[in-house]
């Protein structure tokens, strides 16, 4: 195997305050317009998982089911659980849709039976609750196909991912709104983070564009110090504003 199959072409995209929280200090973060509803849904389009970390699914209860325009009937929901704290009454355990695939670093039996029960497959990568990234991304390439990944937060797991070397594009849409304490598009749980600019991954400017509803900015940046080079290509153009304008009209609201 050479290291071009090792991971996923990976993108993370957040919706943000323009002070770059993606929830309030009470967890709330409706910030999206349908606009930018509808760049969420065709980026799912474009890849073939989207991936969540369990904060993000306890506290939201996401379906990750809608996409506009997919490329492929393959579409996996992943998500990155390292204390396995999934339960049987969440929407993507509970309702209809895509395979789900869990990525665990605790062996608990029990639990892992009545996941893969309701037909989740799960997979213990890591160990004391934390979950190896780059394994996860190697699974995913080598026992599912997929070459293309949407992540969609927490700040947590967009942290980590991003510390791991294992993200090619980070986009965000920034919104009219300041909340000043919360959950940020990065977040490190132990507040080190990359402590200079020499530190911080280098980036490169894709896209700067206004959203179509005339009030948020969507960027695009692309992330040129990865771990190693990913399995394929970039999957979708970097401005989105025009092929959202004329989507909108069709998408529904919501954040599932």
């Amino acid at each position: 195997m050479t290291r071009s199959l090792t991971r996923p072409y990976t993108i993370i995209f957040s919706t943000a305050t323009l002070d770059g929280r993606i929830a309030s200090s009470t967890r709330y973060s409706l910030l999206s317009c349908n606009y930018d509803f509808a760049r969420l849904r065709l980026l799912r389009g474009a890849a073939e998982a989207v991936m969540v970390g369990a904060s993000t699914v306890l506290i939201d209860n996401p379906s990750l089911r809608k996409r506009l325009n997919p490329r492929s009937d393959k579409y996996y929901r992943v998500v990155v659980d390292g204390r396995l704290r999934l339960h049987d009454e969440l929407r993507l355990v509970s309702e209809p849709g895509p395979p789900v695939i869990v990525f665990t670093a605790v062996r608990d039996s029990e639990k892992i039976k009545r996941l893969e029960a309701k037909g989740v497959r799960v997979h213990v990568v890591g160990e004391n609750g934390v979950v190896d990234l780059a394994k996860a991304m190697e699974i995913l390439v080598m026992e599912y196909d997929v070459r293309r990944l949407l992540i969609e937060g927490g700040g947590i797991l967009n942290y980590n991912m991003l510390k791991a070397g294992l993200v090619d594009e980070i986009r965000v849409t920034y919104t009219p709104y300041v909340f000043a304490a919360g959950r940020n598009v990065f977040d490190d749980p132990q507040a080190e983070g990359f402590p200079t600019t020499s530190l911080s991954p280098r980036l490169r400017l894709l896209c700067l564009e206004k959203c179509p509803c005339g009030n948020c900015v969507h960027v695009a940046y692309r992330v040129e110090s990865t771990c190693c080079p990913p399995a394929a290509e970039p999957y979708i153009e970097p401005c989105l504003s025009g092929k959202i304008a004329d989507l909108v009209k069709d998408a529904p609201g919501g954040n599932s």
